[in-house]
């Protein structure tokens, strides 16, 4: 079997660990992991004309258009070395932004972490994170060895401003409108690999890593 780059993107609902498998990727393939949110943060600190566009949106609480979400990763992907490849997380965020994506550049593999929407809730209510280094912990899962204490810095854990149960709740339903449909997008392209995210991270990551090797992506 022939080994492939991988370009990939990584798709799930908040709580499924999408962060965590990403990283793990891009670790285990040598490859960026490029976040949407990350770059449009990037842009605004810069103060490019980009950046003050998103910046507007943003600041009225608002997503910004496909088409300058679509302008700020084909401007990151154009100063990577794509051929060496590269994960995308956050991006597309749509069918739109998706099919916008493959004619610039077209991915081999769609990740797709499935959660239900219970589970996915208690994840996010559980999560804290350190105010300084930004490590997370669960307080079920994986809790500090000190309570309400970062087990690596010792500076304090607190709950994101969003990790409430309304909030969730509407991201949740954001992503069933606007996200999910990439299953099928991906599915009918012949690239999606779909997982069950319920399940420990470590073993999400090896069933993850076995199945992707089955399609030839061997890091």
């Amino acid at each position: 079997m022939t080994r492939k780059r991988l370009r990939a993107v990584l798709f799930g609902p908040q709580g499924s660990g999408k962060g965590t498998q990403g990283q793990l990727l891009a670790e285990r393939f040598d490859v960026p992991l490029i976040g949407s949110g990350e770059l449009c943060r990037a842009e605004i600190a810069e103060g490019s004309a980009l950046g003050k566009l998103v910046g507007e949106y943003v600041a009225h609480g608002m997503l910004a258009p496909d088409e300058l979400v679509n302008a700020v990763v084909q401007k990151r992907l154009s100063e990577v070395a794509t051929d060496r490849g590269f994960i995308l997380d956050g991006y597309p965020r749509n069918v739109e932004q998706a099919e916008t994506l493959d004619r610039f550049l077209k991915v081999n593999i769609a990740i797709q972490l499935k959660l239900q929407d219970n589970e996915a809730i208690r994840r996010l209510l559980g999560r804290r994170q350190c105010t300084v280094c930004r490590a997370i912990f669960h307080v079920e899962d994986a809790p500090p060895v000190t309570l309400d204490q970062c087990t690596y810095c010792g500076k304090p854990l607190v709950r994101r401003e969003d990790d409430y149960e309304e909030p969730i709740r509407a991201r949740l339903s954001a992503y069933h409108f606007m996200t999910e449909p990439l299953a099928s997008y991906y599915r009918q392209r012949g690239v999606l690999l779909a997982l069950q995210a319920g399940q420990p991270l470590n073993l999400l990551f090896d069933e993850l890593i076995k199945k992707m090797a089955k399609l030839g992506f061997i890091a």
